[in-house]
């Protein structure tokens, strides 16, 4: 085998390239594969409560369709009693759905979780390559392309917890199919693409909205190109395929598409707009991940803008990359429709990435003559449907696939020109670069975290019957507010994946403002939801509370203690006081009690 060439066979050649990526999503990943049953990557101490929620999602879905047969965007386990709707929320449908087969195999969510990451890794490089390599036909740069886009720091930034961003793989193939309808123009590939926006629609709403764009500009651009050459033919047909890719996805994408829109335009949920504390900072395209080498462990969000470093605001594109997209410009003229297209998705992505005003760096906005520099991002905002994303630095990902092709470019020609005038330097080059590629983006060691399936929650999932499960203290969050007890909301999601019933509690993305406000509205309830505050007359009646039990069938009360990571939950004080209101009050009796959670059953439900 030599530079740039594979195996002669398409299925060697596959083959040797499935290997490959899969190589590189080990080492990316180390030491996940270590620990591939056990534990799962994500940030540490639960400063991003999200991977409970991404957890929730698998187990959901699951749940929802093989064991309930019923909507997975309408639940009741969380939320009890009366529920939420999904709609507006990442349930990562498609990450769900590929994850039930591993979860009835094997009935382990970390490892059908684990499984199903590395090969999304692997997918993500698989589908980059045949992108790149149709655009340069050059086999290693488009393995470098495939490379780029597959461990951008971007998504092994999000990788730790927040799945349905660093969930890339159909990006690559809807630009893929795009390309294969120009060229061959059938309007299968335009339905394939159409599918692969649908996909996209279902796991993550923000990148349909970026696909969106991303089809839109696709098609401007061929147009343009076609009405300059008077081309009405191959115009009309540029169409044609367009109505297909749209009509393809509406028509799939239209069972979440209506009750999300229904949901959103209803006024009962609080839907903020994109806020400029999630946008990039020209810093942050050129700051090393945190993560790289031993580097530093994956952060939150930080209340400051441009926090470089943060999850949100790791966005490092790589020297290497941005030399070789440099040097595709010295092509434009052997390849310009090449070169100018993926220039172009490039540059768009990334500034709008940057938000409403241009920050060069974490504290303040940049400004000529005292006024703040206004940017793209503000025209975008006020478009209807686009305008509801709220964070402008998670477009980047549709910004590393036009760098990853237009590298793949800048690394052809340099390899061309090597050939033709230093052959012999050639090998030495492509070795270099592709080494200090894979240097820039070094990611191991991951961070790893071995959250506790505690067996009296598996207990009591075994258990036959129609009853709730309450966790103390109890709490209801979104991405945006909460109310009762704020880390009791966030465990509840990961501890509803072990106990299976339902909950009262939870945390997902949306939810109308009932939902939430619903916490002060049963005695008892409303004590294990705010105990930080004086309990009233009815929280300390236990022939009120006791009904409400009854009433809502809770069988079980779950107090905890320590989170998933081992956080504390509240003080001990406070702890101390549920546990009496739960023995006194509410008459329940301990059956079990360790350093991390008591379990109080309740004999009056059956």
């Amino acid at each position: 085998m030599t530079i740039g060439r594979l195996p002669a066979s398409r299925v060697g050649r596959w083959s040797a390239l499935f290997v490959l990526f899969s190589a590189a999503a080990v080492v990316q990943t180390w030491p996940l594969v270590l620990h591939i049953t056990d534990a799962i990557a994500d940030s540490p101490a639960g400063t991003l409560p999200d991977t409970y929620a991404f957890l929730w999602d698998l187990s959901w879905v699951k749940q929802a369709i093989i064991d309930l047969h019923s909507n997975p965007f309408q639940t009741d386990f969380l939320f009890f009693p009366d529920g939420e709707n999904l709609y507006l929320h990442p349930l990562t449908l498609l990450n769900g759905l590929l994850s039930i087969p591993l979860q009835l195999a094997t009935g382990n969510l970390f490892l059908s979780w684990n499984v199903l990451a590395l090969l999304f890794f692997v997918l993500s490089g698989l589908a980059a390559y045949a992108l790149a390599y149709r655009v340069t036909n050059n086999h290693l740069a488009s393995v470098l392309a495939g490379y780029i886009f597959a461990f951008a720091p971007v998504v092994l930034m999000q990788f730790n917890g927040r799945w349905h961003i660093s969930t890339v793989w159909p990006i690559p193939l809807l630009a893929l199919f795009l390309l294969r309808f120009l060229d061959k123009r059938r309007l299968r590939e335009a339905a394939a693409a159409g599918i692969v926006w649908a996909v996209l629609t279902y796991n993550n709403q923000e990148f349909a909205l970026d696909a969106a764009l991303f089809i839109g500009l696709f098609f401007v651009y061929w147009s343009a190109v076609y009405l300059r050459r008077k081309d009405k033919e191959r115009l009309q047909g540029l169409w044609r395929g367009g109505a297909v890719v749209a009509g393809v996805w509406l028509v799939i994408s239209a069972p979440l598409l209506i009750p999300a829109s229904i949901d959103a335009r209803s006024g009962d949920y609080y839907l903020p707009v994109g806020d400029e504390f999630y946008s990039a900072s020209l810093r942050s395209f050129v700051t090393p991940s945190p993560l790289w080498g031993p580097g530093q462990d994956p952060v939150g969000w930080r209340p400051e803008h441009s926090s470089i470093g943060d999850i949100e605001n790791t966005l490092y594109l790589g020297a290497v990359p941005l030399i070789l997209a440099t040097l595709a410009i010295f092509t434009v003229r052997r390849t310009p429709h090449a070169v100018l297209f993926w220039g172009a998705v490039f540059l768009l992505f990334i500034t709008l990435a940057l938000g409403p005003y241009l920050y060069v760096g974490d504290a303040e906005r940049f400004s000529v003559l005292g006024l703040s520099v206004p940017l793209p991002y503000q025209i975008y905002d006020q478009l209807p449907l686009f305008g509801d994303r709220r964070v402008p630095s998670r477009m980047l990902p549709f910004g590393m696939l036009g760098l990853s092709v237009l590298a793949s470019i800048g690394f052809d020609a340099l390899m061309s020109w090597l050939r033709r005038n230093y052959k012999l330097l050639a090998p030495v080059v492509a070795v270099l670069v592709v080494s200090l590629v894979v240097v820039e983006y070094w990611n191991p060691p991951l961070h790893m975290s071995h959250l506790p399936r505690p067996a009296i929650l598996e207990q009591i999932r075994d258990e036959p019957g129609d009853f709730t499960v309450l966790a103390a203290p109890l709490g209801r969050r979104t991405g945006w507010g909460f109310n009762g007890h704020f880390e009791g909301a966030n465990i509840s999601d990961y501890y509803q994946t072990v106990h299976g019933k339902r909950t009262f509690g939870g945390f997902i993305a949306r939810t109308r403002e009932g939902t939430l406000a619903w916490l002060r509205q049963e005695p008892g309830l409303e004590y294990l939801a705010f105990p930080g505050e004086e309990p009233s007359q009815d929280d300390l009646n236990p022939e009120i509370v006791q009904g409400v039990f009854r009433r809502f069938r809770i069988k079980y009360v779950v107090l905890h203690k320590l989170g998933p990571h081992g956080q504390t939950i509240d003080t001990p004080a406070t702890l101390d006081a549920l546990d009496a209101y739960l023995r006194g009050t509410v008459e329940l009796t301990p059956i079990f009690s360790d350093s991390s959670l008591a379990v109080y059953r309740n004999g009056e439900v059956q």
